[in-house]
């Protein structure tokens, strides 16, 4: 199945480029023309002059479902190669998948499962914990497994920084661990920690209850940079560099459980523009390096990939061009070739 996945996707990429180059000539030779002068001529065997902009099709993105069998997945998180991590607290593991969306086992034995994480040097970071206490793993590329710390208290989030110090949550306390293995209290706040991200400032975006974002720098100082959905409970960024929250359905809105933008204000009206509604019960959620969303649902026992950007080859030099689905986009946007 995860063959068939692979190749359907390398289908309709390729079956979408012929339909964008075949059924809109007029507006490749617009592109071309616009790229280069008129007057300009290609030498005998020379590549004429064209653009790799961004390929946008007006359509609705593709939504599958990844082929792993999970029970209750409670997180995720995706590399740089492609690959998908994903957490199950049921099943008390962690699969990869990777780009032919080939599942694997990544470590067992892990019971009560929270959050997983990547570095850039593709070493995972776990974490597991109960009411009473901790712990921390790491897992190699290689798939070796060492246990980082035990901590005697519970945590539900940690961002880890480029020197390897941990930020950790517990409850509404932020605590540091170090590499040398010293736990620090950093700060105790009135609402409690739902989620933490790293940042490059070497501290960590803190989600709080009502859909506050605070900033943890180095030194432990705390400031508000952002306003989130007030039924917020992740915390993820964009490759862009743009935050935006999973939000739990409420009250006024049962059905719409989402993604929302950070803004950097509150809102007067208290509406946070959506980025996307995804289904009631998504518990996790990540993004790949192209930008597109995947999900991770327990109630659904299911691991989802909506795909709305690809990489496609340009017909004249084969270098890779992005082609965006949009189902709001104007017929008159032009393609690069």
């Amino acid at each position: 199945m995860g063959n068939e996945s692979v190749i359907f996707r390398k289908n309709l990429a390729g079956w979408l480029l012929a339909l964008v180059l075949c059924a809109a000539p007029g507006t490749r030779a617009h592109a071309q023309q616009a790229a280069s002068p008129p007057s300009a001529k290609a030498g005998l065997g020379q590549l004429q002059p064209h653009r790799h902009d961004p390929i946008v099709v007006r359509s609705r993105p593709v939504i599958e479902r990844l082929p792993v069998k999970v029970i209750s997945p409670v997180d995720l998180c995706v590399s740089k190669a492609g690959h998908v991590f994903i957490a199950d607290d049921k099943a008390n593991c962690i699969f990869r998948l990777d780009e032919f969306s080939s599942v694997s086992l990544v470590a067992e034995n892990l019971p009560h499962l929270r959050r997983i994480s990547l570095d850039a040097d593709g070493s995972l970071y776990v974490l597991t914990s109960t009411a009473g206490e901790a712990d921390l793993y790491q897992i190699t590329p290689e798939g070796r497994r060492f246990p980082l710390q035990t901590l005697h208290f519970p945590a539900s989030a940690f961002a880890r920084n480029a020197v390897g110090d941990f930020v950790l949550a517990s409850e509404s306390r932020l605590l540091r661990l170090t590499t040398d293995g010293e736990v620090i209290p950093l700060a105790e706040l009135t609402e409690p920690v739902l989620d933490l991200a790293a940042n490059p400032a070497g501290g960590a975006e803190v989600l709080v209850s009502g859909g506050r974002v605070l900033s943890l720098d180095a030194a432990g100082t705390l400031r508000p940079t952002g306003f989130g959905h007030a039924q917020s409970q992740r915390l993820l960024s964009r490759p862009n560099g743009r935050q935006v929250t999973l939000s739990a359905a409420d009250a006024l809105s049962p059905e719409r459980t989402g993604l929302f933008e950070v803004l950097d204000r509150r809102p007067e009206d208290g509406q946070v523009p959506s980025v996307a509604f995804v289904p009631e019960g998504t518990r996790a959620a990540g993004f790949d390096s192209l930008g597109n969303l995947l999900l991770a649902n327990p109630d659904l026992r299911a691991i989802t990939r909506v795909t709305s950007r690809f990489q496609i080859p340009c017909p004249h030099c084969g270098q890779p061009t992005l082609m965006i689905f949009d189902a709001e986009a104007r017929p008159d946007r032009s393609g690069s070739f």
